[in-house]
């Protein structure tokens, strides 16, 4: 009685896989409709590798509004320096301009956009690098930390109108702050009887650019300041002043001059003799 045996798995396989695309017996397994295992992995690795590109590539387009960062590093001069700018649609624009006397313009000059660099402690470092952070409806440059300090104590202090009038209920300083005019008049006093010591902060918090608009001077954007300064410096300039209409015309005058003596002399002399 002969007795059946089973084929071995290479050479089943040997009959199903072309010749030069068998990689093992466990790879070159048959899943389904004539196509080896091998072929499955391999579409799953390139599914990963995939995959692991659109993350980065997602994650990168997310950290476009800081690409500035690079570039502006890479043509800074040392009279330029880094400028965040928030614009008044909030993009960030990440760039480079000129400073000179704690006044930021742009290298183009037909923008006559300028702020003022009014304190040291304005200055943010991201890398390492000391950049400013300015606004297209400010003229100055932003201080966060000063700004979420005084918009969170400002609101505090409007919340509790009541108790503060009970508390010091002579004072004429206690009245809502609404905007910058109320500050100047009552509020920065009103502050500072309330925090005499300075103004507390919390020590995490977030900026929001939005609520600090509300505490703005009205009519301070950076057009309007580059724009004064530009006509304070022509002002300066030395007016050349017209010359007279004799040395004007000097050359002129001596030319009609000579012109004159020769018909004269013309006229005088006889002809023909």
């Amino acid at each position: 009685m002969t007795d059946i045996i089973a084929p071995q798995i290479s050479t089943i396989q040997s009959a199903v896989v072309p010749q030069g695309m068998s990689i093992n017996p466990l790879f070159d397994w048959v899943v389904m409709v004539g196509v080896p295992f091998w072929v499955f992995v391999l579409c799953f690795l390139i599914f990963c590798m995939a995959a692991v590109w659109v993350y980065w590539v997602a994650r990168i387009k997310k950290l476009s509004a800081v690409k500035g960062w690079k570039e502006s590093l890479q043509k800074m001069s040392p009279n330029d320096v880094q400028v965040w700018l928030i614009t008044r649609t909030l993009n960030l624009i990440i760039g480079c301009m000129e400073i000179e006397d704690n006044v930021l313009s742009y290298h183009d000059k037909t923008k006559l956009g300028m702020w003022h660099h009014n304190t040291r402690e304005s200055v943010i470092r991201v890398g390492g690098n000391p950049a400013v952070v300015v606004s297209e409806d400010f003229d100055q440059t932003r201080d966060f930390i000063s700004e979420i300090a005084l918009t969170d104590n400002s609101d505090e202090f409007n919340a509790n109108q009541e108790e503060l009038k009970k508390e010091m209920p002579e004072s004429k300083v206690i009245a809502p702050i609404n905007d910058y005019a109320d500050y100047e008049t009552h509020g920065r006093l009103a502050l500072q009887m309330v925090h005499p010591d300075g103004l507390p902060m919390k020590s995490y918090n977030i900026f929001n650019n939005l609520r600090f608009l509300k505490y703005f001077p009205k009519g301070c954007s950076h057009m309007f300041f580059g724009t004064e300064l530009a006509y304070d410096a022509r002002l300066l300039k030395p007016v050349k002043k017209d010359d007279k209409f004799w040395a004007k015309h000097a050359i002129l005058i001596l030319v009609i001059i000579v012109v004159v003596a020769a018909l004269a002399a013309a006229w005088f002399v006889p002809l023909g003799h």
